[in-house]
Formats: structure tokens, sequence, C-alpha cells
């Protein structure tokens, strides 16, 4: 038996330093401008694509890592099958390719969350998100259609060339699956709910990657559409629905009571920001976007991965409830608080870079948004703080009791989501076109 537990341990430790190798080789690939533009009649790799690419297989990955206690062969096909479904959706020239794995992308999420969810209230956030995300797509299906009927081709690069001008009717129904798929506020309810619901690698995946596709598909829209006299209509009402929802979100987030639902309200928050560069239409606003998404999706996967390893130790999630983990288990808040201070966009994180290059791009479509903006900023700062103070100081409460050290395995997950952070020392990622 002892034999047996040890060849386990060195098989776990020997698998857990192969993840590990293989994540910090993907860094030195990162700049490799050989593929900045590549394409066929399938498929097209550009810095967002092979960028959204790496980030996928990396949040993927760690998932794995991370939950290696899970040995059912169903979950981890779930994954495999996620991971596949991610690839296809960020590289795929074709309207209708892209629609397909767009969708093909919710069923193994859902798998995750009905089959390894906690709560019976999973079914019930399953369906949100399945009705929120498949009733916005129809109408971009049937508009990829429409668009085929003129060209006779769902080919991205083709519809490109011709330079096709889409009315502004057109151009909301062509955005609305994507601004749900962010979310933006008021397409969010389905968000909180699948979080809260879902396992640990679910909600990695979830905010880590799966967000990330409502931020491709705007970019799509930006770089393969002529928006012509569309934008003047659209991009100011985009900007104030984005700021707006940003600030409503900040305040939500701070009412939260659950450590997932706060962390999810953050995602509102930053994905907006997203919102915001994506509309500029600029290189500098592209580039902003790509930055802010690849560091949220760092960021909030790995604090949703703290916020597991402190209900494992604590046995909840609520606020009430939690309070004095500093003194219970100071590495425990070594690792909230780097996240915190992350998720708020201190110097030098890749969250402040791109925040830095959204300013111009608010500049340039009303100058007083930039007040909205500072505001949010700041709101977004305030409730880090509130989380990570919330959490780890006070007074202990009498029923929590220090316990085992957080295990190698979580610190592993825990450190190499942090390590991305040397991207910022990496931009060759800004001097490819986006």
């Amino acid at each position: 038996m002892m034999m047996s537990s040890c060849l386990v341990l060195t098989y776990n430790r020997s698998l857990m330093m192969v993840v590990y190798m293989v994540l910090s080789l993907a860094l030195l690939t990162m700049n490799y401008h050989s593929f900045t533009y590549i394409h066929d009649l399938m498929s097209v790799v550009s810095v967002y694509s092979s960028s959204l690419c790496w980030l996928s297989s990396f949040i993927l990955l760690s998932a794995l890592l991370v939950t290696m206690q899970e040995k059912s062969v169903w979950y981890q096909v779930s994954i495999l099958a996620m991971m596949l479904t991610l690839m296809g959706c960020f590289s795929v020239s074709s309207f209708i390719m892209f629609y397909i794995t767009f969708e093909t992308a919710l069923i193994p999420i859902m798998i995750l969350i009905i089959s390894w969810g906690y709560q019976p209230e999973r079914l019930q956030a399953s369906s949100y998100m399945l009705l929120y995300t498949v009733i916005a797509s129809l109408p971009m299906l049937l508009s990829s259609l429409y668009i085929y009927s003129f060209l006779s081709s769902f080919n991205i690069l083709v519809v490109s060339q011709i330079q096709v001008d889409l009315s502004v009717g057109m151009f909301v129904v062509m955005m609305l699956p994507f601004l749900v798929k962010l979310p933006i506020y008021g397409g969010h309810l389905w968000l909180p709910k699948a979080h809260v619901e879902a396992p640990l690698a679910g909600s990695m995946i979830l905010a880590g990657v799966l967000l990330k596709l409502g931020g491709f598909g705007l970019y799509l829209l930006v770089v393969f559409f002529n928006w012509g006299g569309s934008s003047s209509y659209i991009v100011p009402f985009v900007v104030m629905l984005s700021l707006w929802g940003g600030l409503l979100a900040a305040l939500m987030c701070m009412r939260q009571n659950d450590l997932k639902a706060m962390v999810a309200y953050s995602s509102i928050v930053h994905m907006g920001v997203v919102l915001i560069s994506l509309t500029d239409m600029t290189l500098m606003g592209k580039n902003g976007a790509l930055l802010i998404m690849l560091a949220h999706g760092f960021a909030s996967s790995a604090l949703f991965l703290v916020s597991y390893v402190t209900y494992k130790k604590v046995g909840s999630r609520s606020l009430s409830y939690l309070s004095g983990v500093l003194v219970l288990y100071p590495l425990l808040t070594f690792f909230w608080f780097v996240l915190c201070i992350v998720n708020m966009a201190v110097p030098p994180s890749l969250n402040l870079l791109g925040e830095l290059f959204v300013i111009p791009a608010i500049w340039m479509t009303s100058g007083s948004s930039l007040i909205v903006f500072g505001v949010v900023m700041f709101m977004s700062v305030g409730y880090s703080m509130y989380m990570y103070s919330m959490v780890n100081h006070g007074a202990v409460k009498p029923y929590l009791l220090p316990g085992d050290n957080i295990g190698s395995v979580s610190i592993l997950g825990l450190i190499i989501h942090l390590l991305p952070l040397m991207f910022l020392f990496k931009l060759g990622v800004l001097l490819g076109s986006c």
C-alpha cells in the first residue's frame, strides 16, 4: 500500500512538472512574427487568434492540473472537447463554422455544470446560459445567411475584400450574441448563476476563456466589415452602454456576499472595457482589448481558484462568515493580495497597460466619458480591496480553526497563473498587425 501511494505521488508530481514546463515554454513562442497573419480557405491565424488559442490551452490545462483528484473519464473528455471547440472557434474563417463552434462551446461547459455542479440550482443556471446565448445568436445566423445570399460565400476574408456595408440594424443584430457572451450589463444575468453553480474547472474555463469568445467575435466585426456611416451611430451608444454597465456592475460587485458572484461581476466590469477598446477600431484600441482579455483570463481564473481553496479550508464562500484568513493561512493571504492588486490594475500589470490603451479610445469618442471611466476604475479598486480585506483581515471567527496548509497542486496552479504576467516584457504582440 505504501509503495503504491509513493508511485501515485511520483506520477502526480511528474505530471505537474510536465504541465509546468509546457506552459512555461508557451511563453517563448508568443512573439513569433512568422504567423502574424496566415489564412487559407478553412482557417485564419492572427495575433488575436493565436493569443487566444494559447490562452485557451493554458487555462484548460491548468484546470485539469488543479482538479487531478477528479478521475472521471467523461470529465476529462468534456474539457478536451472544450479545448478543441475553442481552438476551432478562434481559428476558423467561415461564418457558418464560427457560428457552429461558437454554439458548440456551450455543450461541454453545460455538461460540467450539470454533472459536477454543487447545488440543485445548477439546472436553472444551465438553462439561463443556454437561453441567453442561443436566443441572442439566432439573429446572427439569419444575418449570415442573408449575407451569403448576396455574396455566395461564408468566408470572412472574401467578405472583407468586398467591403460589404452593413446597416445599423444589421450591425446591432451581428453584435448582439457577442454582447451577451462578453457579457455587458443587462445581458449578464446568466453569468453569476453559472459561476456560482459551476465546479472549479467550469468557473476557471468560463471566466478565463469562454467570455473571450464575445471579444473575439466583436474583433471579427471590427476588422472584416465596413462600418461605413453606422459607426457614428453605434460607437457612442456602445461606449456609453459599456461605461454605464461597468459602473452598475462595480456597484453590484460590492453588494455581493458570495465570493464567486463577486468575481463574476468583476468580470463584467473588465469586459466592458474590452468592448470600448474594440469599438475604437484603431490598432491601439485592438491591442488594448487583447491585453485586457489576456490579463483578465489569467487573473479571473486564478481568483476562482483561490476562492475555491479558501472555501475548502474555511467551509464557506460567504463574506459574512469569512475573516481572519491571514492568521490561519498566511500563504493563502499572499496569493489573495497578489491577485487582488493584479485585478485592480496596479503597475506593472497587464491590466494597467491595457487600460492605458483604452483612454485615447474614450477620449476620441467623448472627452466627458473619461470621468465616468475614471469612476469605474476607482470602483474596481474599491471592490478588489473590499474583497481582500473582508476575507483576510479582521478577527478570526470562533468556528474557524487552523488546518493543513494549502496543497502543492493548488500552489502550483496559482503560481502558473501569475507567471504570464511576465508577458509584460514580451510585447512583440503589439508590434504585429491585429
